[in-house]
């Protein structure tokens, strides 16, 4: 088996003549799914033999934009017992029809939806096998600022609430599940990275369950720096929570804040409040915690919307604030109510810092005031500040990723490209 990460290889042809796959799959989202197309195109121009399979975000929320001449099967949802019924059957005799979590095309060329696997017991997760990553990590290729290398762990899937703008509680049908404690002690010791990102959809839910988890890493002296993610309203009712993580290394806490204004947060079926939201930064930054607050950018907003929302990161001290445009992602429930109102049919765009929907502004001044948002929250001066404050080690790679992110922002300030790109 061969993990082959195409954001950092670029010669997909001579890995393809080294290893001689039998079986290629690939993962994605909506803003990337004709890039894995393209990767499944080129699989297929190498040896048509070879079998394809695409899963992921997008796959499992919309299968029927994946049914392509180069994709021979889709994996809908959890993977990991899929996928392995999969190569069994592909092994038998080829016949996908019975087989759960799948869409394929039939003999006769109809594209056909099986019914949907069951959740699996999360316990039962084998260990990754972190060593067909390794190549990448030793070079600090994965990293997150300054933590280089970073791993990753999931200790939960699912999230109980509905958050209109998410796929992830449908994708888990509406449950919340989460491992054993133990299990992720275990795995935990097995990394040898001081950096570990938590990639749940909500790590702190649980809180008995969060609550353990912290006693036994700081038990077993597990040495990490951690980022989670976590709900306002979790850490508003359990602010001990908290305080016992940040013992156990948790540095980084990501929150989705989403907006400050009270009616768009009911809106998005939030079921937070502003208030919990600035009780909640309080109790992280009482606790050495910092907060990554994510906000949401609607395309309605006019010049005072994107005023109050800046004033807002700048009152509450928000030092880092990720602004994200509403993105209404393609089997949720914000796209089956807007999707008539779409202006672009490319999902491509769905990426978070263009918009999908008309806004209210003209493109280039929604765009401009876009820009402002992160001009204000993370000066030049803060960066050059943290470099000697030591928060960031000065290195080429964190100069050019800087450049880039500042470059990729100034260019949503291009109207002209804006028009064609939509």
């Amino acid at each position: 088996m061969q993990i082959l990460d195409l954001r950092i290889e670029s010669d997909i042809c001579s890995e393809l003549s080294n290893f001689q796959p039998e079986l290629v799959g690939c993962s994605c989202v909506a803003a990337n799914s004709h890039l894995a197309k393209q990767v499944l195109n080129q699989v297929k121009d190498f040896n048509r033999e070879i079998f394809t399979v695409l899963g992921g975000h997008h796959p499992s929320l919309m299968p029927e934009d994946c049914d392509d001449d180069s994709v021979d099967a889709i994996v809908i949802g959890e993977g990991e017992k899929t996928l392995l019924e999969l190569v069994a059957k592909i092994e038998e005799n080829g016949n996908l029809s019975g087989l759960k979590g799948i869409a394929f095309r039939d003999e006769e060329g109809h594209f056909i939806i099986n019914p949907h696997r069951e959740l699996m017991d999360i316990n039962e997760l084998p260990k990754p096998a972190r060593n067909l990553t390794q190549k990448y990590r030793q070079k600090s290729l994965y990293f997150r600022a300054s933590w280089r290398p970073i791993d990753c762990i999931i200790s939960s899937r699912g999230c109980p609430f509905k958050c209109k703008f998410c796929g992830l509680w449908k994708i888990n049908q509406g449950k919340y599940r989460y491992r054993n404690p133990n299990l992720i002690a275990d795995e935990l010791e097995t990394i040898n990275d001081i950096y570990v990102s938590f990639i749940d959809d909500n790590t702190l839910d649980n809180t008995t369950y969060s609550f353990q988890l912290a006693e036994i890493i700081n038990q077993r002296q597990i040495s990490k720096k951690f980022e989670l993610y976590g709900r306002a309203d979790t850490i508003v009712r359990h602010p001990e929570l908290v305080e016992n993580w940040r013992n156990a290394g948790m540095e980084l806490l990501l929150v989705g804040i989403e907006s400050c204004d009270s009616n768009a947060l009911k809106e998005m079926n939030k079921h937070t409040t502003l208030d919990m939201n600035k009780k909640a930064i309080e109790i992280c930054r009482a606790n050495g915690v910092e907060l990554a607050a994510y906000l949401i950018v609607d395309p309605d907003f006019d010049h005072d919307d994107f005023k109050r929302l800046s004033e807002y990161v700048s009152q509450n001290n928000l030092t880092h604030p990720v602004f994200t445009v509403l993105s209404p992602f393609p089997g949720t429930d914000l796209f089956n109510e807007v999707k008539h109102k779409l202006i672009t049919q490319s999902f491509e765009l769905f990426d978070f810092f263009h918009t999908v929907l008309p806004t209210r502004l003209p493109l280039n001044e929604f765009y401009d005031e876009f820009l402002k948002l992160y001009r204000h929250a993370y000066p030049t001066k803060n960066f050059i500040k943290s470099i000697f404050q030591r928060k960031a080690v000065l290195t080429p790679r964190l100069i050019a990723s800087n450049y880039k992110f500042r470059k990729r922002m100034q260019a949503l300030r291009n109207h002209h490209d804006l028009v064609q790109i939509h």
